[in-house]
């Protein structure tokens, strides 16, 4: 067992066995590597040092981006105070899931009292930092958000988000140094060669890690991390959905290009099982490093030599309409003939990717999201929408508001925990991960189905649904097949 006396040198060893591959008012932020600022409110944050205009960025999700359509199930007035987006939990199970503490130190189950500083590290700069920088940027104006409209009764949040630059070497220092500095918790990390990087440490430290944006299906492990949650929908189920549409579009092969770090390695075993389960049969695996920004003309070649029936793409970042660009050119070079169907994961979905960057070669690809758009005209009412337009204007923000989503989404949860824990009596270490863990709630830029349910040992991801879109780029907007599929929550 590690004590946090050790953790520096404890996290920086697990980095080393790990090599996997905005703006805010007055600030006084903590950060490793990016200028810093303050939101108003009392919370500190590190400022995004890329400021991209127009339409930016996306992932989700993540290593996901939410993009689609839906009602709230939470009500608020438009002219009254501002929308409370946290929303009513369910009770739990008779007997709830609780957090063996028998190795934990004693401050497990110290109460946080005044301030509840809260941890996360974030992409700020590196190669897929114009992906991801909107995140930060919704994680800060919702914690700004809730400050404001005292959605944590008796506590201000104060935000301290650190940049590790996508690189999980880096994330364990900024993740002690979080910890070093009164974090409580950290939330909302980002990739998951970067999550597990410290997840061993967290855990034995039995320091809440809460809300991966990564769908790996390790978040699922309660059984030896039971300190780690996701955010995401595992790339088990996106894959599973992917390959069920394919099927009811008439795919009989597939190729498979991908990010060769943990990320695609996982999606991409995720969908060669969901694929031999839905009788697909993959023809070409081609993949690209990370930060390679060279047009990957050699790996569509080969997989255009192959002819497949469609494409599952997981590229990352700008490399996703590097991706489809370079698909144009690949089609005309095999003499045009070849019109394979195209699917890039969730974390490409964003406008400035799919659109703005892809130049009219997104058009038709299929994609996934569980959360609504703020950009289709459908959504204007919706109160979670209107909460996050506000917001976003009043920060002065041009990045692609569907990213910015993201991170607004991601405090949402985190506050909603943070509420489940008070409910207990005491605000401790303790009881924020029995909260994260037995809890339920509709958020409010959630799809129609969407649910965030952990139940201890019965149900260990958060979110299990997702709806599958295709981009159509004369509308500028999402067209969604069907409603969102909710058959894999338990």
């Amino acid at each position: 067992m590690i004590r946090h006396g050790r953790t520096v040198a404890a996290l920086a060893t697990v980095g080393a066995l790990l090599l996997v591959g905005c703006r805010s008012d007055d600030s006084d932020t903590k950060s490793t590597t990016a200028p810093t600022t303050t939101v108003a409110g009392g919370t500190e944050t590190t400022a995004a040092p890329v400021e991209t205009t127009g339409e930016s960025t996306a992932e989700t999700t993540a290593e996901t981006t939410g993009e689609t359509t839906a009602e709230t199930t939470e009500e608020t007035t438009a002219d009254t105070e501002a929308a409370d987006t946290t929303t009513a939990e369910t009770e739990p199970a008779a007997e709830a899931w609780t957090a063996n503490i028998d190795d934990c130190s004693d401050d497990v189950t110290a109460p946080i009292e005044g301030d509840i500083r809260i941890g996360s590290v974030l992409p700020l700069t590196g190669p897929v930092a114009t992906g991801f920088a909107p995140v930060n940027q919704g994680l800060v104006e919702y914690i700004k958000y809730a400050n404001d409209n005292g959605l944590v009764e008796g506590h201000n949040l104060v935000l301290d988000v650190r940049d590790d630059a996508y690189d999980p070497n880096l994330t364990p220092s900024a993740v002690s140094a979080l910890i070093d500095d009164g974090a409580a918790f950290v939330t909302g990390i980002i990739g998951s060669d970067n999550n597990l990087a410290v997840r061993d440490t967290l855990n034995e430290e039995c320091i809440p890690q809460l809300l991966a944006l990564s769908g790996s299906p390790d978040w699922g492990d309660i059984e030896e991390y039971p300190w780690t949650t996701g955010a995401l929908v595992p790339y088990s189920i996106e894959t599973q959905i992917y390959a069920k549409t394919m099927v009811e579009l008439g795919v009989k092969t597939v190729a498979i290009y991908r990010i060769n770090n943990e990320f695609g390695k996982v999606f991409s075993d995720g969908f060669r099982e969901a694929a031999e389960a839905a009788g697909l049969e993959i023809v070409d695996d081609q993949t690209i490093e990370l930060g390679d920004g060279n047009p990957p003309s050699g790996q569509l070649d080969s997989i255009a030599g192959n002819a497949p029936d469609a494409i599952m793409a997981v590229p990352l970042s700008t490399q996703c309409p590097a991706f489809t660009t370079e698909l144009v050119k690949a089609k005309a070079r095999a003499g045009g003939t070849w019109e394979p169907l195209v699917f890039q994961t969730n974390t490409c979905a964003s406008r400035l990717l799919i659109s703005l960057l892809a130049a009219g070669s997104g058009d038709g690809v299929y994609t996934s999201s569980n959360l609504v758009d703020p950009v289709d005209p459908k959504n204007a009412d919706n109160p979670g929408v209107v909460a996050l337009k506000a917001a976003y204007d009043a920060a002065g923000y041009t990045t692609d508001i569907a990213t910015v989503s993201v991170g607004w989404s991601v405090g949402e949860y985190t506050v909603n925990i943070i509420n489940k824990a008070l409910e207990s009596g005491s605000l401790t270490r303790q009881s924020i991960i029995e909260a994260a863990r037995n809890l339920e709630f509709v958020p409010s830029l959630g799809r129609e189905g969407t649910v965030y349910k952990l139940n201890g040992e019965e149900d260990f991801f958060s979110f299990e649904s997702l709806t599958v879109l295709q981009w159509d780029e004369a509308n500028n907007a999402y067209i969604e097949l069907g409603p969102e599929d909710t058959s894999f929550e338990s």
